[in-house]
């Protein structure tokens, strides 16, 4: 869902918050999950380039239905469900190859 900003009446549907005041609520370092400044960042952990990270969170339902994940990980799933085809096999391969 989209952010949508502060409450107020006729909301649109969407997250009552906007992202940055989400992001200052859930990224402190008193909160449980917090992750330490030592590590590397996120992305390079995940094996994902910036590119890579916009096009899965703008274009996620244009390229995956039933699943989503690495090639691996969806090759699985469509033999686990029987499935013949499963939409978004490409782009799982070009977009996370490395995760």
């Amino acid at each position: 869902m989209p952010f949508v900003g502060n409450p107020r009446q006729e909301i649109p549907k969407g997250i009552a918050f906007s992202l940055k005041d989400y992001c200052e609520k859930v990224i402190r370092e008193d909160k449980a999950g917090h992750i330490a400044h030592h590590h590397q960042p996120i992305l390079q952990r995940l094996g994902l380039s910036d590119e890579q990270w916009l096009t899965l969170t703008t274009e996620f339902e244009q390229h995956f239905c039933y699943a989503a994940g690495s090639e691996v990980m969806m090759k699985q799933f469509k033999a686990h469900t029987g499935h013949q085809r499963i939409r978004g096999m490409g782009k799982a391969r070009t977009l996370l190859r490395s995760a």
